[in-house]
């Protein structure tokens, strides 16, 4: 089971914070999303992702660990690689106090930088604090300029920690070739981001990212189903696979856990001929597309099942929207 966002992450880590406008509930009507966008993340601090464990490691002598979010080097605020690189240099092999968070618990300690070989310092540590990618949109909320998209949370992909949001951008993309899945290899949609602003994001959930949009497509409303109402059966899933736009697709809901608080809320199976010829079922990049059934917005596919790429999970709408309204999120 693999999640189906296509992120190709570079270097981050982000603190989240919530915003306050209230949100819909089921009966509210949203524009539908299913159009692929551009994400770039940047972080609060610097994820600690890889750390030598060597006898003469400063880092490993200080007590850091691999997922350790770095916040501060002698109290100055750290947002970038670079930023410690230089602060480590700086110290010209003297003790760096750090604060950090193991998780939801701040620690403070201290480093001893080592000369290297090549007459720099050095820690012992790989860091990363920022991440870029592409996926798609669920859908938009007029009522509160909101949008929401993934179906589930952007993570290291080292690590697997749930990466916590300083600031971020999205903005459309344009969908180039599709890597065709098969039993065992997971596909993709392959793409390149375009200069067409979306928006903002603000939160970064383990339920999907959210944000604030500055430009709304133009795609058709739908009103938002409460959990109760989703059945077995029948149901649509909308998505770009190309230039031509968000088309609908037919898929089947198997398998209903809405009190699954992992998000796995759904598992679909794709029966559209079309959709298995063009990519052999749920592939990378397909991660929010909006899932449809008797016209009302149910949930968003979120995973593929790598061995059966026809069929994934999906979650809940209600349980997507309910954790952008409060549930689920991080703050540093």
């Amino acid at each position: 089971m693999n999640k189906i966002s296509r992120f190709f992450v570079s270097a981050m880590l982000f603190a989240l914070f919530l915003p306050t406008a209230t949100f819909g509930a089921a009966g509210d009507e949203v524009v539908l999303g299913g159009v692929p966008f551009g994400l770039t993340m940047y972080t609060s601090g610097v994820i600690v992702i890889n750390v030598d464990d060597s006898a003469d490691s400063p880092a490993h002598e200080a007590g850091i660990r691999e997922n350790d979010v770095i916040t501060r080097a002698n109290g100055e605020e750290i947002t970038a690689n670079e930023q410690l690189k230089a602060i480590v240099e700086e110290s010209r092999g003297e003790d760096i106090a750090l604060s950090l968070y193991r998780g939801e618990n701040p620690i403070s300690l201290s480093i001893t930088p080592r000369l290297s070989g090549d007459g720099t310092y050095a820690i012992g540590m790989w860091i990363r604090d920022s991440t870029a990618g592409l996926g798609t949109v669920t859908y938009f909320d007029e009522s509160t300029r909101s949008f929401g998209a993934l179906g589930h949370g952007v993570n290291d992909r080292d690590t697997g920690i749930l990466l916590p949001l300083r600031s971020g951008r999205v903005v459309g993309a344009e969908i180039t070739s599709i890597s065709k899945a098969q039993p065992g290899v997971a596909g993709g949609l392959n793409g390149t981001m375009t200069d067409d602003n979306i928006g903002e994001i603000t939160v970064n959930t383990a339920y999907g990212v959210f944000g604030r949009y500055d430009n709304l497509p133009t795609t058709r409303h739908v009103e938002v189903a409460a959990d109760h109402e989703i059945r077995l059966g029948e149901a649509t899933i909308s998505c770009t696979l190309d230039d031509t736009g968000v088309h609908s697709y037919d898929v089947v809901i198997e398998r209903l856990n809405l009190d699954d608080n992992s998000g796995q809320n759904m598992v679909v199976r794709v029966t559209d001929p079309d959709l298995l010829e063009k990519t052999g079922g749920i592939v990378q990049g397909m991660s929010g597309s909006p899932i449809l059934q008797n016209d009302k917005l149910v949930g968003a596919v979120t995973h593929v099942f790598v061995n059966s790429p026809e069929t994934g999970y999906g979650i809940s709408i209600g349980n997507m929207r309910s954790c952008y309204a409060g549930q689920g999120a991080i703050t540093y």
